[in-house]
């Protein structure tokens, strides 16, 4: 019983203690807590002071009112405690409810604070209890424990709509908004983004919206360089963003004293202005669609004291908000009437047409700056959506109409208000393409009141052009005073350049303005820098090691120094055109990367290198160089632009491959990249496009070192207009650098004074190599034997491989190529391989990697291929037989053979077939003129023997298209380009049955139908086929498209199985493609 008496007492006692740190107590209010009698509570009191000061508490006892209470001895200073209380009546006025966990924490503050504090504090405190409940107690009690233990937290989350996610969730920090006084919880979602950097996964979460909280078993580390307070630097609560945006706000004098106050984050005070206002400006955090979600209603809650400046977007919404509320009070009649450039799915984001032309004509000017065209490109960024300022076109954004021409009004006024006819036609071209910039034509833009003057299925949106003009002007957008110049119509291949220019800047920046309205201002990457200094030291130690490359001779090491030295250096040359002429194996990939580097190091004009290839072999060999050799520049560094590039989205790519191939696309769209690698048809066509999708990266080809690789395959028929293109792009205008490297350089200089007819420059490049013919002699490795007196026939063709272990036959056309192997596949020749188009590029990659093997091995091999085989593959055989063909092709057959030097010489025939025909009447020519000059004196490989050979060639075929070249008289942009096409022949595509993932796909196309995704799955299964003009044989099977209607025009599969051969590949019996070369 004693026992139980003493520990009621001790309980009693520590109760006692406990009622006395909260709060000052009577002696009758503390006997109803306890349950004492009168005399019984005065001796608990007196054992109580005692206790309080052994445990270092302050007893005291108000004698005058009767209170008795206890206080920690460390008291607050005066500062402290009102800094103290105000955090606790932030709490009790922002607490969410009557939740026991806030309730406890504020009796706990409470006790710090001296009397009367203390009593208010717990006052407020008991008051939450009139407040509804809290849900949110026990959830935010699991996070705090999941935060502070490092422990992983799985809940689900309520969106808007009423949408749950789940979430795994390693919370780094717990916040209290600054905006509304909401809890957040800060974290790296475990299910997301995998592989990117913790900053860019770190989510927030609002406590209210979570459910089910649970720990679960795994933890985590905090990143020791996570500072919640950089993190949070530019939120106004909770809500931040990389890069923030900025406000500027002007405040009248009204509001000026307050503000000057101070107490609002991230807001600095820029000039106390004439008359009392005060203009500030607030570095703010945006949401996903970059609108600063947090700042608006603050903003809203001053009313007309203030005024939002910029940016435009913000004061537009502002304005919105503005409308509605008049509307809403029903004063429609006061709201300022707002054109809209482009709708959203969220009608609080349309976006008002001052905004767009505001934004591109800004970009646009940024964009044209580097080759002076600035203020004409921010004329076209005004001009261009002029007509969407007509009632009929905010009409076409509610769906109320159709078929509106917004796009002539501003050609109009450019062309005949302003005088700018490249202006003009870029304006007109934005969205249908450019045109023709003829006199005639020109005239053609000029608007009437009856409508004529824009395209027949057009109507204009305002015929009015003086209306279009005043409302631009009242939205606040200025225009230059008219021009009173005479108009002077562009004429030559260099004003077609120019105006193209002009158009990319202009296109580009209405993609771009477009795309941040829609996507968002962070959908699209920043592109990184070249760094050129940088990458310039990777690349030379990386040539460093390979010159110690042990499976080289070293005469061939040597020989590769030479030339990378002398590309070295001529990047110290001040010219803009150069040659590099060196015969094949000597490195020209990597040292015409080193000149390039070399060059954009000192010159600060240079942004990009454009790699321009011939073939998709070799690019796809170069781009595996160049990313391994700067792989840690960012996967954004290196940019591929040709038709296999693109990888499928799907779900099969992790979140961060699915992201880099998202930005990569956005790249492609205007090449954005520090370094660019493209073929020729990509880049050439483009140079000669009207498409605004086409034309649309030329801009950032100013300021770029555009390396041509293989220059030799360039079409000799459009040499002059592709000439004077590239020298306008070279001239101090535009600040490119053009290089044209090959073992086989064309005599374009040749052709100097004909394109100096576009373009005064001319083509007079300067040759990197000192001595290209002592290089090409030093370097000689195969020894040509001309037999070109009789026909061979394939039987004795077939002997002469049969003595060779190791030999390559080279023909012109697929039909030589099987005559000539079924003739050997007759003699049961060991290690015997046919290397075509007719394989699939999957099986001509296996045949190459075996005959490779068997080349490395010393093991029987002979190969029989078309021209296939000189596009960009790396084969080293002894010996080889080349049918007779252009120089320049029988030079690529012979960087075949004995390619490294690994054999004292090797041996290249070339002889006449037993079926001497050609490709086409060109190919014909140059193997007939190859033939004329080796009568006259035995032919080598090298440069003089080039360039007598181009010459010649110049003589005998067309330079220049008389055809195109009147189109380019004319300024006839949309039938030049049609007709400008480095491959003339377009061949369709036909999905073979190689193996059980072709087959699989085939099975899918007809099924399903083929998609985008389906096509790049399906390249490495097909081969090309030229249709019959009569249309489609039998055994080629149409497919559908899986998200259109209709067939697909350009892709067939095979429908016979018995057609594709295991060693000849796709063998139709029509010969409509067996005739083809490559």
């Amino acid at each position: 019983m004693e026992a139980t008496y003493h520990q009621n007492k001790a309980h009693r006692l520590l109760r006692l203690l406990e009622l006395l740190e909260q709060k000052a107590w009577r002696p009758h209010e503390l006997r109803r807590e306890l349950g004492l009698g009168e005399r019984a509570i005065f001796d608990y009191l007196l054992e109580a002071q005692a206790l309080a000061e052994r445990l270092g508490l302050e007893f005291r006892h108000d004698r005058l009112r009767g209170l008795y209470w206890v206080e920690v001895r460390e008291r607050l200073s005066l500062t402290e405690t009102v800094v103290a209380h105000a955090a606790l009546r932030m709490l009790a006025h922002h607490a969410p409810g009557s939740n026991k966990a806030y309730q406890e924490s504020l009796r706990k503050l409470a006790r710090s604070l001296p009397e009367p504090l203390r009593s208010i504090a717990l006052r407020s405190t008991e008051a939450l209890n009139q407040r509804p409940p809290s849900l949110s107690g026990a959830n935010l009690e699991t996070l705090t424990q999941g935060w502070l233990n490092q422990q992983v937290v799985a809940f689900e989350y309520r969106l808007p709509q009423a949408r749950v996610i789940r979430v795994e969730l390693e919370t780094y920090f717990i916040e209290v908004s600054r905006a509304n006084m909401a809890v957040y919880v800060i974290g790296k979602d475990r299910l997301y983004g995998r592989g990117l950097h913790y900053l860019e996964n770190l989510k927030t979460y609002k406590l209210e919206r979570i459910q089910r909280p649970r720990l679960l078993d795994e933890t985590y580390t905090i990143p020791d360089d996570f500072d919640p307070s950089q993190y949070l630097s530019s939120a106004w609560g909770i809500v931040r963003s990389e890069p923030p945006m900025r406000v500027r706000l002007r405040f009248n004098p009204e509001a000026s004293e307050r503000i000057r106050e101070g107490g609002y984050p991230n807001l600095q005070i820029l000039e106390q202005l004439e008359g009392g206002s005060t203009l500030v400006q607030i570095t703010v955090g945006t949401d996903t669609e970059g609108f600063p979600l947090e700042l608006l209603p603050w903003i809203q809650s001053w009313g007309p004291r203030v005024e939002v400046l910029e940016p435009e977007s913000l004061r537009q919404a502002w304005l919105a908000e503005a409308r509605a509320v008049l509307e809403q009070y029903g004063q429609p009649g006061l709201a300022f009437r707002t054109y809209w450039a482009h709708t959203h799915p969220n009608p609080a984001r349309w976006q008002p047409l001052r905004e767009h032309l505001h934004q591109v004509a800004e970009r646009a000017a940024a964009k044209a700056r580097p080759f002076g065209e600035e203020e004409n490109a921010r004329l076209a960024g005004r001009l261009h959506d002029l007509g969407k300022y007509g009632d009929l076109f905010q009409r076409r954004l509610e769906g109320r109409e159709k078929g509106l021409d917004h796009w002539s009004a501003g050609a109009h006024l450019a062309l005949f208000e302003y005088r700018q006819p490249a202006v003009a036609l870029a304006v007109q071209g934005h969205h249908i393409g450019l045109q023709s910039g003829a006199r005639e034509s020109l005239m053609e833009m000029k608007l009437r009141e009856d409508g004529k003057g824009v395209p027949p299925e057009l109507r204009l949106s305002e015929t009015d052009l003086e209306v279009l003009k005043a409302r631009l002007q009242k939205d606040g957008l200025e225009l230059p005073p008219p021009s009173q110049t005479r108009i002077s119509p562009p004429a030559g291949a260099a004003a077609m350049l120019d105006t193209r220019m002009l158009f990319s800047a202009l296109v580009d920046a209405d993609f771009l303005d477009t795309e941040a309205h829609i996507k968002g201002p962070e959908a699209r990457p920043a592109p990184p820098e070249l760094r050129a200094r940088e990458a310039l030291e990777r690349l030379e130690a990386h040539l460093a090691q390979l010159s110690q490359a042990g499976h080289i001779p070293q005469k061939t090491l040597e020989l590769r120094r030479v030339v990378a030295e002398a590309a070295a250096s001529a990047a110290e040359q001040a010219a803009s055109v150069f040659t590099l002429t060196a015969p094949t194996g000597l490195g020209k990939t990597l040292a015409m990367l080193r000149f390039a580097l070399r060059r954009a190091a000192r010159d600060p004009r240079i942004r990009r290198i454009v790699v321009v290839l011939p073939y998709l072999s070799i690019l796809d060999q170069t781009a595996k160089v160049y990313r391994e050799l700067f792989a840690d520049f960012g996967p954004h560094y290196i940019l591929e632009d040709h038709s296999l590039a693109y990888r499928p989205l799907s779900r099969e790519l992790s979140d961060e491959q699915d992201l880099q191939e998202r930005e990569r696309r956005l790249l492609s769209e205007n090449w954005e990249a520090p370094i660019v690698l493209t073929t020729h048809v990509q880049l050439l066509e483009s140079l000669h496009a009207n498409r605004p999708g086409a034309c649309r990266k030329l801009h950032n080809l100013a300021g770029s070192v555009l390396l041509f690789d293989e220059v030799q395959t360039l079409p000799t028929h459009l040499a002059v207009p592709t000439l004077k293109t590239l020298a306008r792009l070279a001239s101090q205008k535009y600040g490119a650098v053009v290089v044209f490297a090959t073992a086989t350089q064309p005599a374009f200089d040749t052709l100097h004074e004909q394109i100096q007819r576009g373009e005064p420059q001319g083509w007079q490049p300067v040759e990197m190599v000192p001595e290209p013919e002592r290089l090409f002699a030093q370097s000689r490795r195969v020894e040509l034997e001309w037999w070109l007196k009789n026909p061979i026939p394939w039987p004795h063709l077939a002997t002469l491989l049969e003595a060779e272990p190791q030999v390559l036959a080279v023909l012109n056309l697929k039909r030589q190529a099987y005559a000539l192997f079924q003739e050997s596949q007759a003699r049961n020749l060991e290690g015997l391989y046919h290397l075509s188009t007719a394989l699939c590029p999957a099986h001509r990659r296996r045949v190459l990697e075996e005959v490779q093997r068997r080349l490395e091995q010393g093991q029987p091999c002979r190969l029989v291929a078309t021209q296939v085989v000189e596009a960009g593959v790396e084969l080293d055989f002894p010996a080889g037989y080349r049918a007779l063909g252009p120089l320049e092709a029988i030079a690529q057959t012979a960087g075949r053979i004995n390619r490294h030097g690994l054999r004292p010489q090797g041996r290249l025939v070339v002889f006449l077939p037993q079926e001497e025909a050609y490709p086409d009447r060109a190919y014909g020519r140059a193997a007939a003129l190859t033939r004329a000059l080796q009568a006259e004196g035995p032919l080598t490989l090298e440069p003089t023997t080039f360039r007598r050979y181009y010459q010649s060639l110049y003589a005998l075929q067309q330079v220049s298209d008389p055809a195109i070249e009147a189109l380019i008289q004319t300024q006839n942009y949309t039938e030049l380009a049609r007709r400008y096409r480095i491959i003339e022949s377009v061949a369709v595509n036909v999905v073979v049955p190689y193996n059980d993932e072709a087959l699989a796909l085939m099975q899918e196309a007809r099924d399903h139908g083929i998609s985008a995704a389906w096509i790049h799955r399906a390249r490495p299964y097909t081969v090309p086929y030229f249709l019959p003009k009569d249309g489609p044989p039998p055994f080629l099977e149409t497919v559908f498209l899986r998200y259109g209607r209709g067939e697909a025009p350009d892709w067939f599969l095979s429908a016979d199985p018995a057609l594709y051969d295991a060693r000849l590949g796709f063998t139709p019996q029509d010969g409509a493609s067996v005739g083809l070369v490559v």
